[in-house]
């Protein structure tokens, strides 16, 4: 009975002798490949709670908060590289861009020649608390020092002070680059879990950059955190312009004043410059936007072709010189007050008519105020942004209250190439839609015109004799004398890329379905081809071209109408006659 009791406690202990060391060489497995760095618990000092739960937690918190830095900056470079193609090919155009209600419209391109990713793959430091004793004899105390031992030589370690709101963090984190990396000692004022982790990623990753960038190293903490905001805040104001043709000026404004001081220390700097440069010019602050151009042009090496570059100064120059300090605004003497009113009826107006053609029950779109400085009107997403000298100019709104409705069919479309030319071609045809309503316009008395006057808004004259609408449905491309709208499909524009040319000619290109919708109203009425229109709205998927758009939109014809209807033919002619079929 003893040997077997011997023997089933022996057998037991084996079991779980073996057992711990499967799962600590597995767990040393993990530590030597699974990243090539290891971060361990920070040890919290002062505080409230428990210290090493709070440390474990903020170390899986720096972790995470790493991975997503590193995640944003990498997508963020990546499209901002690409608009910096975008801009230089746009500079080699002496004409101005034909945007939807802006003058001009710019974007901030990318800032070239930093890393796309600061390559840290980092997991948590997990020790091993094995106390394992067989037969009275200790067989655990061994494995916790050789776990240590073979992640020494990449552990990050961190400690934390807390000091009431503040905390001050020190750091050795020598692994990331052996004799190169400057050690993290930093206060951060709001002594949150978040904080503390967001500030010592950004740490993190600036000095992996700085080890192979001498611009980098002379950056402290918070101007390299600084960049960052700038180079994210950059993308995410592109993607709103890309989305919903927003320009989203004031964020270039911010980003701008923020960047400035750093760009004016760091002047051999020649990426930092153009960055801040294409970042000016699209907040239209061109007096900055100058100054670091022209830097630019001084240098030795500029990174941008010297007659790309002086066309660029050139080209701003002329059009700070024409828009000059005084632009005139079409109604001064309207306060704001009126001005929202009159903007809140064709707001008004334009749901309630577009509620009844889509039998929906949307809710009025909210509406701000913006600067009559920017010249501009556009959806965000959530409410209708638009100066108070719009108030007389209702086809604007219209088009802008468009935008809902169209998301309301179609939620997932690409602002880009033939699908952005398809979308913002549909919210033109909302627009008329509503205009011949309110109006009691028909398919041959109406003028078929977007916006009559918004032309001399857009260049700031106070000219109110000055009818020159944004677009022609009728005639794509005969608006006013710049008009470069496509109206047919052997006259597309074909950008470089989607990125490049009104991100491949979105409001170039929508001249072609304009004139379909109008060569179809002509023929059986606006209000059925509206119908055919809006029931095609929610066949789209995405990705799709403007012929293949031609196809569901002559399938939805047939549905509603037959195959041999007027209709039906109607709609073939239209869209034959602009070379989509």
């Amino acid at each position: 009975m003893e040997v077997l009791t011997k023997f089933a406690i022996y057998f037991t202990g084996g079991l779980a002798l073996l057992a711990c060391n499967v799962w600590f060489f597995s767990a040393v497995y993990q530590s030597v490949t699974g990243g090539n760095l290891v971060v361990a618990p920070v040890k919290v000092v002062g505080g409230t709670g428990d210290p090493n739960l709070a440390g474990e937690a903020l170390a899986r918190l720096i972790i995470a908060r790493l991975q997503a830095l590193q995640w944003d900056l990498k997508e963020s470079q990546s499209s901002l590289t690409s608009e910096n193609q975008r801009q230089i090919q746009a500079q080699q155009q002496a004409r101005p861009a034909a945007s939807e209600i802006a003058l001009p419209r710019g974007v901030a391109a990318g800032m070239l020649g930093i890393p796309q990713t600061a390559a840290l793959n980092a997991q948590l430091f997990e020790p091993t608390t094995i106390d394992v004793k067989v037969a009275g004899v200790d067989v655990g105390g061994l494995l916790p020092g050789i776990q240590r031992w073979f992640v020494h030589d990449k552990t990050l370690t961190f400690a934390v002070s807390m000091d009431g709101t503040s905390a001050i963090v020190a750091g050795n984190i020598d692994p990331l680059a052996p004799g190169k990396a400057k050690p993290i000692w930093m206060s951060v004022k709001n002594a949150n879990p978040n904080a503390i982790a967001d500030a010592i990623a950004l740490a993190l990753i600036h000095r992996r950059w700085a080890t192979d960038s001498p611009q980098y190293r002379e950056l402290s903490d918070d101007e390299f955190s600084q960049l960052v905001e700038s180079i994210n805040g950059t993308a995410k104001a592109n993607r709103r312009f890309t989305i919903y043709g927003d320009e989203a000026k004031p964020d270039f404004v911010k980003i701008s004043d923020a960047l400035h001081p750093l760009a004016d220390r760091m002047v051999s700097w020649n990426e930092l410059t153009s960055f801040a440069a294409s970042i000016a010019e699209s907040a239209e602050n061109y007096e900055r936007a100058l100054s670091y151009y022209r830097r630019l042009a001084a240098s030795p090496k500029p990174g941008l072709d010297p007659q790309t570059l002086q066309a660029k100064i050139s080209a701003i120059e002329a059009l700070a010189a024409k828009l000059g300090p005084a632009a005139a605004k079409l109604a001064p003497a309207a306060t704001e007050d009126v001005a929202l009113k009159k903007m809140r009826g064709h707001v008004a107006d334009a749901t309630r008519i577009l509620n009844g053609l889509f039998n929906a029950s949307l809710p009025e779109p909210e509406l701000k105020l913006i600067s009559d400085d920017q010249r501009n009107a556009y959806w965000d997403g959530t409410a209708i942004n638009v100066p108070p000298s719009v108030q007389d100019i209702p086809d604007v709104i219209y088009h802008e209250v468009a935008w809902p409705f169209v998301q309301s069919r179609w939620p997932k479309f690409k602002y880009e190439g033939q699908e952005g030319a398809l979308v913002q071609s549909y919210t033109d045809v909302l627009a008329t839609l509503v205009k011949q309503k309110k109006l009691n316009q028909t398919a041959s008395t109406a003028d078929w015109v977007i916006a009559p006057g918004a032309m001399a808004w857009i260049e700031g004259k106070p000219d109110r004799t000055d009818t020159r609408p944004l677009r022609s449905m009728k005639a794509p491309g005969t608006a006013y004398d710049r008009d470069a709208q496509s109206n047919h499909f052997s006259k597309l524009y074909k950008a470089p890329n989607t990125a490049a040319g009104d991100f491949g000619g979105v409001h170039i290109n929508s001249g072609i379905p304009n004139r379909a919708f109008y060569e179809t109203a002509m023929k059986i009425g606006t209000d059925s081809a509206g119908k055919i229109w809006i029931a095609s709205l929610d066949q789209f998927k995405s990705p799709t071209d403007l012929r293949t758009a031609a196809k569901v939109i002559l399938e939805t014809a047939t549905k509603l109408n037959g195959a041999d209807s007027k209709e039906t033919n109607s709609v073939k002619a239209a869209l034959d006659t602009v070379g989509l079929l």
